[in-house]
């Protein structure tokens, strides 16, 4: 699975910490929910997402693991949609380990790419 690019400040978990990335684009190939890239977010107390699609809307959603990305039990950003041509935001405030983005076409067999980005900080 694709991991995030992430560009921040000293992550000492006692030290101020933010940090900001990108997620891998990803034109979708199939009907039914695909990852994007995981985000380890052990030290973040805020993580900010900007999404944004081209060619055809998407279908987002933001699951969350408390076990160390092992399993993404909770759906901490229920399913939304992300129209082409508008950047949308989305904000996840509070504590896990790992966050995962997931993709899939609005509508069956009209796919479309989705960039993400994303900041985050431990305050």
């Amino acid at each position: 699975m694709p991991v995030a690019t992430i560009v921040g400040s000293d992550v000492h978990p006692s030290k101020t910490l933010s940090f900001h990335g990108t997620m891998p684009n990803l034109l979708t190939s199939a009907d039914t929910y695909v990852d994007i890239g995981t985000l380890k977010s052990v030290f973040s107390k805020t993580t900010h997402f900007r999404f944004s699609a081209a060619t055809n809307d998407l279908d987002v959603k933001i699951l969350a693991s408390i076990d160390g990305g092992v399993t993404y039990p909770i759906e901490e950003v229920a399913e939304f949609q992300v129209t082409v041509g508008t950047d949308l935001s989305k904000t996840v405030t509070t504590f896990y380990t790992h966050l995962k983005v997931q993709v899939k076409p609005a509508i069956a067999a009209t796919h479309g790419t989705l960039s993400t980005n994303f900041a985050g900080a431990n305050f």
